[in-house]
């Protein structure tokens, strides 16, 4: 008789976000809270998207964002993360 081996993986994803260039912290008038703000390019590499993803997502209000003086656009790090979630594990947000 055949010996029959199961072999199980399990993983787990963890993002990190370090003070890189492109990000600075600021008031992020959504959330009401000084937040790691990060610039569209290094919020496209977090998530691991294009720049027009990300562009999208900022329009359908699922990221949060400001324009500085500069007429920079900043991205929201709190709503990055959010955003980077799983659609089941997203939190309630009262």
């Amino acid at each position: 008789m055949a010996q029959r081996t199961t072999i199980e993986i399990y993983t787990r994803q963890r993002t990190l976000m370090h003070r890189v260039y492109g990000v600075c912290i600021l008031s992020c008038e959504q959330c009401g809270a000084e937040v790691v703000m990060l610039s569209p390019e290094c919020a496209a590499g977090v998530l691991q998207v294009t720049s027009d993803a990300i562009a999208g997502l900022c329009e359908r209000g699922k990221l949060h964002s400001i324009t500085t003086a500069e007429r920079a656009l900043l991205i929201c790090g709190n709503s990055l993360f959010i955003a980077s979630l799983p659609a089941e594990k997203e939190p309630q947000v009262k």
